[in-house]
């Protein structure tokens, strides 16, 4: 008679311990948006509850797993002990049949169960949950701040059912393996880091935002779109706190194309939209939500005294997730190319002391490092296809632009014969201020 009793406890406990870690499965990997359409259709009414306090519940769930998994290892010790007499025997056999139970019936295939058919479980086990949890009342809470005070810097529990920390560690553990590429870990890491960049840390900076000025027309207007390579160009006043518009390439192409009289009388300020402004501290999440939201592709971003900082695009924050967005005409050149009539085509990442060195002349500078910094501090706005300056004989032309940016990737330098003489006969060339080229007439940028 107690042979029979144990054995059915035994499988009694098993069986209690395999449907609660399905369970456990299934409510860990039930996405939270599912689980609410579970209760908008009327079904599961018991999960509402369980969605309220999902901690509370959890803890609970584990605490009775763990108990009848417990209860029926000693069932089974005590049925072996029952029919061998012997203790130490009973406790291998007992020890050795529950690990295999306990990794068989117990761990590995309810836990699949539990993830292939989480809906259906959760609804099925949601009111022995609550009963659960009921039952035990705090004791769950109290367990687990005693473990909290063993180790303290353990990561706590939140109120969702996995954390972002444990999901991460998911990722990490599946790239480990082999399961998914980097390139995908490096996706999804990105989309958990939106919510801690600011739009301040992605952003176009004030210094580099190309403007024209109020009053422009819009033929002046097309010739700079075509030159910078922008689809979106701000309308200033005075100066860049003075946004009044954001200028569109499509509307000015649009009225040049249909009314092309009209519009060599229009200015910039009748055709451009309204301005959408945005905190700098602002998270790159909710910016990202809201411009989709609104329709909108750019933002000027603006810092805590009502200034502009910058310029933020929809791109830029896709950036964020999908890596540097590069233009489809862009291709791998040299940093140094020589063409030809003793011209060169330079990166414009190259640095100015290497640039020195190729002409023979001292373009030391304190302020940029680079021929682009360069060409942008001589010309004392931001450089586009086009601009030129000349320094001690040497000219530096703006050849190219490349990124989704389209800032200068390229510039052209030769210098004159007279001055490459003069330094030929040691002679050191005369030192003229940095001056910019003209540009075409009636430009108005900045």
């Amino acid at each position: 008679m107690i042979i029979w009793m144990l054995t059915g406890l035994a499988l009694v406990f098993i069986l209690l311990a395999a449907v609660l870690t399905a369970a456990e499965s299934a409510f860990t990997y039930l996405p939270r948006q599912e689980a609410e359409q579970l209760l908008a259709s009327g079904r599961g009414r018991r999960l509402a509850t369980i969605l309220q306090e999902p901690v509370a519940h959890m803890h609970a769930l584990r605490f009775w797993r763990i108990w009848f998994e417990t209860a029926g290892a000693v069932a089974v010790a005590l049925l072996f002990y029952d029919l061998l007499r012997n203790v130490w025997l009973a406790g291998l056999l007992a020890t050795a049949a529950m690990a295999a139970v306990g990794f068989v019936l117990v761990g590995v295939s309810p836990r699949q169960f539990g993830r292939m058919h989480a809906t259906g479980v959760v609804l099925a086990t949601a009111p022995a949950v609550r009963l659960l949890c009921a039952i035990l009342g705090p004791i769950p809470g109290w367990l687990v701040r005693l473990g909290s005070a063993v180790a303290p810097n353990a990561p706590r529990a939140d109120a969702a059912f996995f954390s972002e920390e444990e999901f991460r560690d998911f990722v990490d553990r599946a790239t480990e393996a082999d399961m998914i590429e980097d390139a995908e870990a490096e996706l999804i890491q990105s989309v958990f880091d939106l919510g801690d960049t600011k739009v301040r840390a992605v952003m176009v900076p004030r210094t580099d935002i190309v403007t024209i000025d109020s009053g422009s027309s819009l033929k002046q207007a097309m010739s700079l779109f075509l030159r910078s390579g922008y689809s979106r160009i701000p309308v200033i006043g005075e100066n860049t706190d003075q946004i009044k518009g954001i200028l569109y390439l499509k509307d000015v192409a649009a009225r040049l194309h249909i009314r092309p009289e009209a519009a060599a009388r229009t200015s910039v300020d009748e055709a451009c939209r309204d301005v959408r402004y945005v905190p700098e501290s602002k998270a790159v999440g909710e910016l990202l939500k809201e411009l989709q939201r609104e329709s909108t592709h750019v933002a000027i971003v603006i810092d805590e005294y009502g200034g502009t900082a910058g310029l933020v695009t929809l791109e830029d924050l896709i950036e964020e997730i999908v890596g540097e967005i590069v233009d489809e005409y862009d291709s791998e050149r040299p940093e140094i190319e020589v063409l030809e009539e003793g011209r060169f085509r330079i990166s414009a990442r190259t640095s100015i002391d290497d640039v020195g060195e190729l002409f023979g002349m001292d373009l030391d500078d304190e302020e940029v490092d680079t021929v682009g910094g360069l060409l942008a501090k001589s010309l004392g706005r931001v450089p586009i296809v086009g601009s030129e300056v000349t320094i001690d004989g040497l000219h530096i032309h703006a050849e190219r632009l490349e990124g989704r940016r389209n800032r200068v990737s390229h510039v052209l330098a030769w210098r004159d014969p007279a001055a490459t003489e003069a330094a030929a006969g040691g002679h050191e060339p005369r030192h003229t201020p940095a001056r910019a080229e003209p540009e075409p007439e009636n430009d108005s940028t900045r």
